[in-house]
């Protein structure tokens, strides 16, 4: 017990060094190309109503209550709600952060029940956001924006933007950022209780975005202190089961989400290296791909994270993942979303926050067979449309396990309409078979993800709803869709329309009621 407790201090030690001796955690931007400020981007904006989410909200205008307006059926057995997260606040007093990544989150609440839809939005009150609310002004430096002369920082909080996803586990609502603790929200007001410890000595330990629930309730999840790797097993009481740390086979890279299965726990590792805590000199930090360094798959057994194998493919940028699981002969299958080079984190999200376009090669759904007993691995494309995918979501109850349907956002249509590389529909696509399904919202549209929601008594994969939103650019309005995922095809069956536009989210979640 003492040496991990002592392995558990060494890690806390390198998570906090970063965020404690550098000022400036700072993505790239285009060659050339000034990152734009709140003034820049309201004239780029100017003429392409795309854009409007993209201005975010303020402290004001960050605490949202409406009733939407209904359209089509919304099935009486359909009764919860549905928790959306991404960041929120873009810009304060002028300042404008240069990187999506950035902004501060904010937990969106659709409540269904008796075919009505209402909403609730609320900023998360991190500590970060209140110093700088307070100060009337940014002050700490964000994932894509440094900022001088900013306060002594204690610790990987001081960052936390709780920008990222929202689950309900275990009677809390957590709000989940990349590199610090998630922060609990009161499921009914949206209220924020504050930062969560699982255990006194793991404060500020990173529990990441992602976390994964198995078929019986519990909750797995990561982090990453730079060095090290650590694994959370959370009860589905919502106790802390265990926690272990291992070390990272490639230190200081980009670790963000997981799948699991029955046995392990998956992890790609792209070849990208924050580099946090290096000196900038002053201008932007940029984060191509290390070269010569591979996407590494991480594999790790549950009960014994020493247990593990590492995989290597072709270098590949890899934000997400579909699922994983163990084939009879104990391989093990992963599907995921993978691009070709780093250049979206690098620049694309920085042209985004200025108004530009960028161009960049579109990210595809692979499957990766893992061989344990080989150590070989085989990666296929599975994907086929032409477009950029990306956000794939399952059946939540296939979780782990093999899964035939996958959804996704895609592109695919409209690239002469659109002044930017968004999204424009759903789909979803056979892991057997490749054959796809889709529905287009239209040009005028930026599609969100979309996730399942299994119908009462269900007996398939696609006896189960699909529903997300999407921003309308015509209305002017944001858009929650209800579709049936046996007939994507013919559109929503039901759709809840906000009297206003929210930002754009990254990631959320269904609590049944």
């Amino acid at each position: 017990m003492n040496g991990r407790r002592h392995l558990l201090q060494a890690a806390a030690s390198t998570l906090f060094a970063p965020a404690l001796s550098a000022p400036a955690l700072l993505l790239g931007r285009s060659a050339g190309a000034r990152p734009a400020d709140a003034a820049d981007f309201a004239a780029a904006a100017a003429g392409q109503p795309l854009l409007t989410p993209l201005f975010g909200v303020d402290d004001h205008s960050g605490d949202r209550d409406g009733q939407a307006r209904t359209l089509g059926r919304w099935p009486a057995q359909l009764r919860g709600r549905f928790y959306r997260n991404g960041p929120a606040l873009l810009q304060r007093q002028g300042q404008r952060y240069h990187h999506w990544f950035d902004g501060d989150g904010m937990v969106q609440q659709f409540s269904i029940a008796d075919g009505r839809v209402s909403h609730r939005g609320r900023l998360v009150r991190t500590s970060k956001l209140k110093a700088e609310r307070e100060a009337g002004r940014f002050i700490f430096s964000s994932v894509g924006t440094e900022l001088p002369d900013q306060p002594p920082a204690t610790g990987p909080d001081s960052y936390n933007t709780a920008n990222t996803n929202v689950i309900a586990h275990g009677g809390q609502l957590l709000a989940l950022w990349e590199g610090g603790s998630a922060y609990a929200i009161d499921p009914l007001d949206l209220s924020t209780r504050g930062p969560v410890s699982w255990r006194a000595d793991l404060a500020q330990m990173p529990f990441s975005a992602h976390p994964k629930v198995d078929a019986q309730g519990h909750l797995w999840n990561i982090g990453s202190s730079g060095r090290n790797l650590i694994v959370w097993h959370i009860n589905p009481a919502g106790k802390l089961q265990s926690v272990q740390v291992t070390d990272s086979p490639f230190p200081g890279g980009m670790v963000h989400d997981l799948a699991i299965t029955a046995s392990h726990i998956v992890v790609p590792l792209p070849p990208l290296r924050l580099g946090f805590g290096e000196p900038t000199g002053g201008g932007p930090r940029r984060f191509p791909f290390v070269p010569g360094e591979p996407l590494r798959i991480l594999v790790m057994h549950k009960d014994d994270i020493s247990r593990q194998r590492i995989f290597e493919l072709p270098a590949q940028l890899v934000f997400h993942v579909g699922n994983a699981f163990e084939t009879a002969g104990g391989d093990i299958v992963l599907s995921y979303v993978g691009a070709p080079d780093a250049s979206f984190m690098d620049q694309g999200a920085v042209a985004l926050m200025a108004g530009r376009r960028f161009e960049h090669p579109p990210s595809k759904l692979f499957t990766a067979e893992l061989s344990m007993a080989t150590g070989r691995v085989r990666r296929s494309l599975l994907s086929g449309t032409g477009g950029p995918l990306e956000f794939p979501r399952m059946h939540p109850a296939r979780i782990g396990l093999p899964a035939r349907w996958l959804s996704l956002c895609g592109a695919w249509a409209h690239q002469a309409e659109r002044p930017l590389e968004w999204f424009h529909g759903v789909q979803l696509i056979d892991t057997r078979s490749g054959r796809v399904l889709r529905y287009d919202y239209g040009a005028h549209a930026i599609a969100e993800e979309h996730i399942w929601i299994p119908k009462p008594r269900a007996s398939t994969e696609l006896d189960a709803w699909l529903l997300g939103t999407h921003f309308d650019a015509r209305r002017q309005v944001t858009v929650l869709n209800l579709l049936d995922a046996a007939h994507i095809e013919d559109g929503p069956i039901a759709q809840a329309v906000l009297p206003y536009v929210m930002p754009l989210g990254f990631h959320g979640n269904f609590t049944a009621l």
